[in-house]
């Protein structure tokens, strides 16, 4: 039995597109292509990369908002993938989800004591009096007056409704909580605030995150190990201070060089990648990357398997010779001249 809290493996989720009135046939997108990752316990896993990598699309299979379409997801050494809805109530005991609109996804017509204590309800936890006492114990754990348990969404600020949300998530003491670009719909200076707050619960809970951001400064902040997201596929994973100081893949660097130095007299020399993201609707073959960059040696990745490998102890990169060094390829024992 593993001791993860999360074994993700080759996981994909395809969606089909239908044609248009002169064209029958119907394209697939692949948001998620091949990823496989872990979480052990009380650890946060960052997963980064632009609007529309697929990010966020991995959260939501992993609490069964979607269904995979393939690979194998294992909750606690459970085989929770393709399980039917009726049998994922076990499972939402361990596994929550904080969205990135505070707003949007919380009842306006709920009061937040019913918010919060809607999934005790839903499992069938305790008494009234129970749920009672744990809404006023979850509010006082975020840093709400219990005296917020009789109104309603709107009277809160944006910081303070992420902060409900965060309850509702703990409720049923999960061992995981997906998090879901939390904190960038808030200010700045709440931002610190809620961030604070998450790592004050995981040293208290012992929780587990898997942290979905854009932001690599925040993800610097929170995360033990960092994976970098690239059209549906990760490319590069490591840990923190391996990702952020001695990154392999041209991607990797890219995002990090566009880090905002919050230093006014310094010149910020951001790395800009020419031309587009390709899209993900029928994807050529080779390197994503490469293609992006119109990169001479793109033919050289056609048929290539570039699954991240460890190039070095607890450190996996893509091995693709359009976004790795000739050095790095040759550590790999990797020829493209073959």
């Amino acid at each position: 039995m593993s001791a993860n809290i999360l074994d993700v493996s080759k996981l994909s989720m395809h969606f089909p597109v239908q044609g248009n009135l002169l064209s029958r046939k119907r394209s697939i997108v692949k948001a998620v292509d091949d990823v496989s990752f872990t979480i052990a316990p009380g650890e946060t896993l960052g997963l980064v990369g632009e609007s529309g990598c697929g990010k966020s699309t991995i959260g939501r299979c992993i609490v069964r908002l979607l269904e995979p379409t393939d690979g194998c997801i294992r909750l606690m050494g459970k085989d929770v993938t393709h399980r039917s809805q009726w049998r994922l109530g076990d499972m939402r005991r361990h596994v929550q989800m904080v969205f990135q609109d505070p707003a949007a996804s919380l009842d306006p017509r709920m009061d937040v004591r019913h918010i919060i204590a809607e999934p005790l309800q839903v499992q069938g936890t305790g008494t009234r009096q129970f749920r009672r006492e744990r809404v006023n114990t979850l509010l006082d754990l975020v840093g709400l007056p219990q005296t917020a348990a009789t109104k309603f969404p709107h009277e809160f600020s944006g910081g303070q409704r992420q902060r409900i949300g965060i309850a509702r998530a703990l409720a049923l003491n999960p061992k995981l909580l997906v998090l879901d670009e939390p904190v960038s719909a808030l200010d700045v200076s709440v931002q610190s605030q809620v961030l604070n707050l998450l790592l004050d619960l995981q040293r208290e809970l012992g929780l587990s995150y898997l942290f979905i951001s854009h932001d690599l400064s925040v993800v610097r902040h929170m995360a033990d190990r960092v994976a970098v997201m690239y059209l549906g596929k990760i490319v590069e994973m490591g840990e923190s201070d391996l990702i952020y100081h001695d990154p392999r893949h041209a991607y990797t660097r890219a995002l990090i060089s566009a880090i905002p130095m919050p230093d006014p007299t310094r010149i910020n020399h951001s790395a800009v990648l020419p031309g587009d993201v390709p899209s993900p609707i029928d994807p050529l073959p080779g390197s994503a990357f490469g293609r992006r960059i119109s990169h001479p040696y793109l033919e050289a990745t056609y048929g290539m398997d570039l699954t991240p490998v460890e190039i070095e102890p607890g450190h996996w990169v893509a091995p693709d010779p359009c976004a790795i060094s000739l050095s790095d390829l040759a550590r790999l024992g990797i020829d493209i001249y073959q």
